[in-house]
């Protein structure tokens, strides 16, 4: 650990830019998760204006369920995604619950990223809930010119149909 009592501006000057890119680093973690949680937040509550501002104007998603021959996608474009989910969420009956955990980064740079996590999916009807299904996200972010994390892939893999 650097010695903060010295009067080596240098050193100061580092450490502070070390704290400064540290504090940037997980500023922009808690970005995207907020960015996958508009997306979720969007479907569940038939929010589809924020579900597809979530995403790149280009971006694409698609899945699988295991040990299925279950598919779908991909979808491109934010408008596109949108609209496939909102058909699907509209022959849906029951209030649908995405909670997203468990959150990994890999090859993150201030531009970025791929992320990944958990997610479960549940249903409430008829003062009932269950869960539906879980399984995972990996989701390739970037960070636009206004400085916000969107999502540019996204892909989930579900444990079982929903």
């Amino acid at each position: 650990m650097p010695d903060l009592n010295t009067d080596s501006p240098t050193l100061m000057d580092s450490d502070q830019t070390a704290a400064t890119a540290s504090v940037q680093w997980a500023a922009d973690r808690l970005a995207m998760q907020d960015t996958l949680a508009r997306y979720s937040w969007g479907y569940d509550e038939g929010d589809f204006d924020m579900l597809a501002g979530s995403f790149t104007e280009d971006g694409t998603t698609g899945g699988t369920v295991a040990d299925s021959d279950a598919a779908w996608g991909p979808t491109k474009g934010s408008r596109a995604i949108a609209e496939v989910l909102r058909e699907i969420r509209d022959s849906q009956t029951s209030q649908r619950r995405h909670t997203t955990h468990t959150f990994r980064f890999e090859n993150q740079t201030a531009t970025s990223a791929d992320m990944h996590c958990y997610v479960v999916i549940t249903a409430t009807e008829g003062g009932k809930t269950e869960t539906l299904t879980a399984g995972w996200y990996h989701a390739t972010m970037v960070k636009n010119a206004d400085g916000q994390w969107l999502i540019a892939d996204l892909t989930a893999r579900l444990d079982s149909p929903f």
